[in-house]
């Protein structure tokens, strides 16, 4: 049953693995050349440059990122993964607090 388990926690942090990088993808062009974004760049919805969400986006994978850690050590019972995910939630928390300071500022 060990065994099932650590494979498990393999493949889910795998899949996790998989989904942030590819946030990540989707948000590096954005970081990579913020000077050269255009007002045809923009998200539709908030009206907002697609770089200034890619801090948002980071934010919302470490969120899900913490939130699914914290799922697998609530169904393995291991404590680790329980907190970990919980410090990543919080992580998370303050990252999009910054994006709010950020936005009130201008800077996005």
């Amino acid at each position: 049953m060990n065994h099932q388990l650590r494979l498990l926690r393999q493949l889910a942090a795998t899949c996790l693995g998989l989904v942030f990088s590819l946030l990540v993808l989707i948000a590096t062009p954005a970081l990579s050349t913020p000077g050269q974004a255009s007002a045809a760049f923009t998200l539709s919805a908030s009206g907002l440059p697609l770089a200034a969400t890619a801090g948002r986006v980071k934010a919302g994978a470490k969120e899900f990122e913490g939130k699914t850690q914290e799922s697998i050590g609530n169904v393995t019972g291991n404590q680790g993964d329980r907190l970990a995910g919980k410090a990543k939630q919080a992580e998370a928390k303050v990252r999009n607090a910054v994006e709010d300071v950020k936005d009130k500022a201008g800077m996005g």
